[in-house]
């Protein structure tokens, strides 16, 4: 089994996808710090020396190149979504889990979180309220066309979350029967 965490920033996906993985003594993968790992430079430098169609290219052949692989729990980037061949990829080799939270919880956590200012390039040139919104508006569309099911994350803690997630895989047939 392959569970694709898809979301916007700052929703959960690596803290959630490391919770669940080992849960689930499943590998786990974060799609950000592989490409990071893979290229020597973190997410802002990429975007700021080579572009962001470059960047949206390693997240594509990073994300494919997991094809064969299973029992894996495997953390999306925010905008993994925005290529239809990714969104066909996620839906036909695994199980896709949106991973949402309200606006004002998002910007909380983006204000908050060290990641942001030092490796999250601007996705708009705009603050990041009028940029999140813009952002969130293009792409929730997406994540609902991507995802098995939605899982808000705005007032659960992460491991209250990964037990909404144990009930949504088995509502639909799809745990593998095992538990924290």
């Amino acid at each position: 089994m392959k569970i694709f965490l898809i979301g916007y920033r700052c929703t959960g996906k690596t803290t959630i996808g490391k919770i669940l993985a080992r849960g689930l003594n499943f590998d786990f993968f974060d799609i950000d710090q592989i490409i990071e790992q893979k290229t020597g430079s973190n997410i802002r430098q990429i975007v700021e020396k080579q572009g962001w169609n470059r960047f949206r290219l390693l997240e594509k052949e990073t994300i494919l190149n997991t094809k064969n692989y299973e029992n894996i729990v495997i953390a999306t980037g925010g905008g993994i979504i925005i290529d239809p061949d990714n969104i066909k990829f996620i839906k036909k080799n695994g199980f896709s889990i949106w991973l949402d939270a309200d606006i004002k919880t998002i910007l909380k956590r983006l204000s908050s979180d060290s990641r942001t200012s030092l490796s999250r390039p601007s996705l708009t040139n705009n603050n990041l309220v009028t940029e999140t919104k813009e952002m969130l508006n293009l792409r929730n569309p997406l994540y609902k066309k991507s995802a098995h099911v939605r899982i808000d994350t705005t007032i659960h803690n992460p491991k209250e979350i990964v037990n909404i997630i144990y009930r949504r895989l088995k509502d639909v047939g799809q745990y593998p029967g095992k538990s924290i």
